[in-house]
Formats: C-alpha cells, sequence, structure tokens
C-alpha cells in the first residue's frame, strides 16, 4: 500500500516509520525532515490545505499522528491554541482531503489520554472519553472528527488509542518525547504497578492491521498492558488481529 504518515519524524513517527516501510511504500509530511531509506520525505504543515493536498497524490491510505502536546503548567492559549489546531483542525483537514484523493484507509493516532483519570485507576476503554485536560480533551474531540467524517465520506477509518509508546532500544521502559532517559511507568493509584511500554515494532504491526481495517469507525486499545495494570482488556487484539510480541513476563 502506498501511505502517506502524516506528522512521521516525531519521536514515535520517527521510530515507526522504518518498521511501515517494510511492508509499504512511505511518504512523510513534516516540517521536518526523515532520512530513512525507501522513504520519501515531504517538507510541510499538516495545517496547510495546499502541503496535505501534494503529499497525498497517489496514496491508498493515511496514518495521522501529527500532534501538539502543550506542556506548560496552568492554561496557555498559544500552547492550546496550537493542540486544537492540529489535534483537531489538521485531522479534519487530512480526512477531507483523503477522502477527495481517493484513499480508502485512514488511521487516527490517538490515546488513551482521552480518558481524565487514565493511570490513576484501571480505565473501561469502552466507556465514553472524558478528558478536560488540553492533550487529552484535543485527541478526544479529534476522535469525534473521525467518527463523524468515516461515514460521511465513505472513508473507512478507525482511532488506535496508544499507551507509552516506545523506541524498541529502550523497551521495556518508556522513552518521553522530550528525549529524556528511558523510565519505568507506574501507576498513580498508590499499588505502583508498572504499566508496560508499546514497543515501536508491535505500534507498526498495529497500524499495518489499520490499515486493512474495513469495519465501520471504532477505535483500538493499542497497549502492550495486557494483563490489565491501566486499561480493562478489550476486543481490540481479537478484532484488529493484532497483539504486542514484547510483553512483560509475569
Amino acid at each position: 500500500m502506498r501511505v502517506l504518515v502524516i506528522g512521521g519524524a516525531g519521536m514515535v513517527g520517527s521510530n515507526v516509520v522504518p518498521h511501515l516501510a517494510e511492508r509499504h511504500t512511505v511518504r512523510v509530511l513534516d516540517p521536518r525532515p526523515v532520512d530513512v531509506d525507501g522513504v520519501e520525505s515531504v517538507l510541510g504543515d499538516a495545517r496547510s490545505p495546499d502541503d496535505v493536498k501534494a503529499a497525498l497524490d497517489g496514496v491508498d491510505g493515511v496514518v495521522h499522528m501529527a500532534a501538539a502536546v502543550p506542556r506548560v503548567l496552568g492554561y496557555d492559549p498559544v500552547a492550546n491554541g496550537l493542540a486544537f489546531e492540529v489535534n483537531v483542525g489538521s485531522l479534519h483537514l487530512a480526512m477531507s482531503l483523503a477522502a477527495a484523493a481517493g484513499a480508502r484507509a485512514f488511521v487516527h493516532i490517538s490515546t488513551m489520554s482521552v480518558f481524565e483519570a487514565y493511570a490513576t485507576r484501571p480505565v473501561d476503554p469502552t466507556a465514553a472519553p472524558d478528558a478536560i485536560a488540553p492533550y487529552g480533551l484535543t485527541k478526544r474531540l479529534g476522535e469525534q472528527v473521525v467518527a463523524a467524517l468515516s461515514p460521511a465520506l465513505e472513508l473507512p477509518a478507525c482511532s488506535l488509542r496508544l499507551i507509552f509508546p516506545t523506541p524498541d532500544a529502550d523497551w521495556p521502559q518508556w522513552r518521553s518525547p522530550e528525549g529524556l532517559p528511558p523510565r519505568s511507568m507506574r501507576m498513580r493509584d498508590g499499588s505502583g504497578a508498572p504499566i508496560p511500554a508499546l514497543a515501536a515494532a508491535d505500534l507498526a504491526a498495529a497500524i499495518d492491521r489499520a490499515l486493512e481495517w474495513a469495519g465501520p469507525y471504532r477505535p483500538f486499545t493499542v497497549t502492550a498492558d495486557i494483563a490489565g495494570v491501566s486499561v480493562v482488556p478489550d476486543d481490540t487484539r481479537a478484532v484488529l488481529e493484532w497483539e504486542p510480541a514484547r510483553i512483560l513476563a509475569d
């Protein structure tokens, strides 16, 4: 499949794209260049209609992983505004243009942060998202955009709710997008139970399966936490026909 990855030069994208390139013809749209053998790097902005339209030429599937994460404490109009522009606005733009360009698959990279209490108690992924913090809220709204547009545009789509994606070399610890030393992630509910990170290779495998999704829109929980420490197990592994290869032993 000819796949466009929007926002593929960040920490998550740069580690996932090489795996995707083993199975697909990959093009990346990002303000930063990507240097991966066999991958076409297109410099551009996910918020620009001209840039996105040009990058979609000849594409079969789209993976939207562009994201803006407000890192400041309190309300910051600039950081929060950017989050809405990228996490919601650019998603609406990409889906609309992808359908017009004839794409047949759309994968939205989301997060379990759409649940406000994630990591403070085990979350039921079948419940309605309730995040109000800027990042989780904008990703939650992004899921609603994809859910609304998918049937209207007749473009099969799904959202992948990630849990601590990390470079393969750092697994089972998690490396933050800021590049800080990798560390173990744990529940903040007083138990301190470890939450397994998701290896980039396993995430790429989930994206590969999601590009083949032809059912009605739905979110999938993409995690290596198969024991249900932080999230109640759902039907993702059976329906998506995917499971992580890297899991922590009991």
